[in-house]
């Protein structure tokens, strides 16, 4: 059968003092939607109830043309991977595999294949050597592979994942996050992903929804919404370094003119209306910026404001230079491009970016 697309329509339930509303969203096939939100905003109750594990007082959960809403977990053909691994403790890593299939196709489970299918994810995610053991014996990661075997060992419709990487190191984490990408698209089977971390959603996301307090606030391709968030808020959730207070000067097409400390700027209104006078802010990804030597220009293409980098730290692979611009804007470089470029406390110099990636905030 081939792949079918994962629809939510318009979701209500209430669950204690917690409540989600009108929830919707589609997943095509090979498609990776990833629900971002803090803690407590209803991701994984959105999961959840895509599982089957709670059951809507309004709306619908649809797989194709079948609707699950009032089909119990284990009829739903969802592969569901925990945080936590959930792994059966007195079981092999083979055994933990095929307690899957067994548990969801009992006559399967007796056929020649299914030795087949599980010596398959078991070479796929590294485990073949390992396939004895006990989830005791086992380092963080190598459960964690186990779990994905298992949830992929039923060939499901509809794969959801609960921040499955979050208590792995971040080598291990960025490893086994590449490798499920590259077999989820192959697979061509509809994807939702949760997670509170805005890096790991720009690294894997086709798709990304924005949820906040039991509400889907924003939704689109990962790209639009991780440049272009549509409120304060919502950029602050996005992790967005650099959000700037201003004044509307003037409207020039279809971009709003923007005062920016001694600057005026102009910024995409991308369907927003505003008026002379108004207080808006905008924000820019710190990744956006370059810099260059205070009498270096920008391309064409580029609007330039001058600088005094205010501070340097060092974060990561990346350094983050915080400038004064007559406004705060931070950027991140490489260790190579900081020694390049010599950046220090006190340097004057350029901070520049394309003209499209400043985005108006209204709230």
């Amino acid at each position: 059968m081939s792949a079918q697309p994962l629809a939510v329509e318009n979701v209500s339930l209430v669950l204690g003092a917690f409540a989600l509303r009108e929830v919707s969203l589609r997943v095509e096939p090979g498609e990776i939607l990833v629900l971002l939100g803090s803690n407590g905003a209803g991701k994984s109750v959105i999961l959840e109830t895509i599982a089957g594990f709670h059951r809507p007082s309004r709306g619908r959960v649809k797989i194709g043309a079948r609707d699950v809403t009032a089909l119990p977990p284990e009829a739903r053909q969802v592969g569901y991977v925990f945080q936590n691994f959930a792994l059966f403790p007195h079981l092999s890593v083979a055994q933990n595999v095929r307690f899957a299939i067994e548990a969801r196709a009992p006559a399967r489970a007796r056929h020649s294949g299914a030795e087949a299918r599980i010596a398959e994810l078991l070479e796929r995610f590294g485990l073949t050597r390992l396939a004895g053991r006990r989830p005791a014996d086992l380092s963080g990661g190598e459960k964690q592979r186990v779990a994905l075997a298992r949830a992929l060992a039923t060939d499901p419709a509809v794969f959801l994942f609960d921040e499955p990487f979050s208590a792995l190191d971040a080598v291990t984490r960025d490893a086994l996050r590449d490798e499920l990408a590259g077999f989820l698209r192959e697979a061509r089977v509809p994807a939702v992903y949760v997670t509170h971390d805005y890096a790991e959603a720009m690294a894997f996301a086709d798709r990304v929804a924005v949820v906040d307090a039991g509400s889907i606030v924003q939704s689109g391709p990962a790209e639009d919404v991780f440049t272009a968030p549509s409120t304060v808020r919502i950029a602050r959730m996005l992790g967005i370094d650099n959000i700037v207070a201003g004044e509307v000067r003037g409207q020039v097409g279809d971009h709003a003119i923007v005062a920016l400390g001694a600057s005026e700027l102009p910024v995409p209104l991308r369907g927003r209306v505003v008026a002379v006078g108004q207080r808006v802010s905008v924000s820019i990804r710190a990744e956006e910026l370059s810099l260059s030597p205070g009498g270096q220009g920008p391309s064409v293409q580029d609007v330039a404001v001058p600088a005094k980098i205010l501070r340097v730290v060092h974060h990561g692979p990346l350094v983050r230079i915080a400038c004064d611009c007559g406004f705060p804007l931070t950027a991140c470089v490489t260790r190579a491009q900081c020694r390049q470029l010599e950046l220090a406390p006190g340097r004057a110099l350029a901070v520049s970016f394309p003209a499209n990636a400043l985005n108006l905030l209204v709230d």
